[in-house]
């Protein structure tokens, strides 16, 4: 081979290496568009499953408690707060019976302590209390204005069963009026009574309906939306009840943040402010 043409193969390869060098120097990352001199970084963006938390809840506390986990969730967009609204003494049995939980809030100790008895909770706290009430319907037709004419022949009522918190206040407040100087009290009562249910929810229906004249029920249960319908009447202080509403985080649940978290919202300001809109009084 001539002296000439080795030269040239030699220029020829060395071309070749200097563009490849060149070309890996200045190529754009992939998946980026860009020009020279303004090179983009790539950001991956790691999306967090959102966490699932699970609070029972006496029926009682079905407005304010949604109302309170809504604005929680718009807040804390990873943190998703499953809600379950019944009767304290069903709540208890469901957690007895192994639900899976991580807050309790009962209507009363008596369903409340035999979880915290178990060693199912960390800590017995009181989130607020709460009194009760006559509910009429807003026609008011038997003319109900206070205690004593619950127990008028012919009056139709609906009350809670004994085993819920709200129904065993009900037997407590006729008792002490009773007591009063009013015998014969309780028992004409309970002859007008034509219903028992196990949960708050199910008395504002028949109200309305007109099915009953009245109940006793917890003053936060008639919301400002229900007072077109339903009317409330107070009950004095000697005769009513302050029921305190105990609750507690599951053992088994202690350390989630995301169980942390909520037990904030719902005992600082923005939980207490919306608990009470709805009539409670706040420990």
């Amino acid at each position: 081979m001539s002296r000439k043409n080795v030269l040239l193969i030699a220029a020829l390869v060395f071309g070749i290496v200097l563009s490849a060098f060149a070309a890996g120097c200045t190529a754009t990352p992939s998946g980026n568009t860009g020009t020279a001199g303004t090179a983009e970084k790539t950001v991956t963006v790691v999306t967090e499953e959102p966490v699932e938390i699970t609070v029972f809840a006496a029926a009682s506390l079905k407005g304010a408690l949604t109302d309170i986990v809504n604005k929680f969730m718009e807040e804390n967009k990873n943190i998703k707060v499953i809600t379950n609204f019944a009767g304290s003494q069903t709540l208890k049995t469901q957690i007895q019976e192994g639900a899976d939980v991580d807050i309790f809030i009962s209507a009363n100790d008596k369903q409340f302590d035999p979880i915290k008895d178990a060693g199912l909770i960390t800590e017995k706290k009181v989130l607020l209390t709460n009194k009760l009430a006559i509910a009429v319907p807003a026609e008011n037709k038997a003319g109900i204005k206070e205690l004593g004419d619950l127990s008028k022949e012919g009056t139709l009522l609906v009350i809670g069963n004994k085993d819920v918190p709200f129904g065993q206040y009900t037997r407590d407040i006729i008792g002490k009026y009773q007591d009063d100087g009013n015998e014969g009290y309780v028992d004409a009562f309970m002859k007008n009574v034509v219903s028992e249910v196990d949960a708050v929810d199910k008395i504002k229906p028949v109200l309305v309906l007109g099915e009953a004249d009245g109940s006793i029920v917890y003053k936060s249960d008639i919301s400002k939306a229900d007072r077109k319908d339903i009317t409330l009447i107070e009950i004095p202080d000697k005769y009513n009840v302050i029921a305190s509403y105990p609750y507690g985080i599951l053992k088994a649940n202690a350390d989630k943040d995301a169980v942390k978290a909520f037990e904030a919202y719902l005992t600082g300001d923005k939980g207490t402010a919306v608990l009470k809109e709805y009539g409670f009084d706040v420990a």
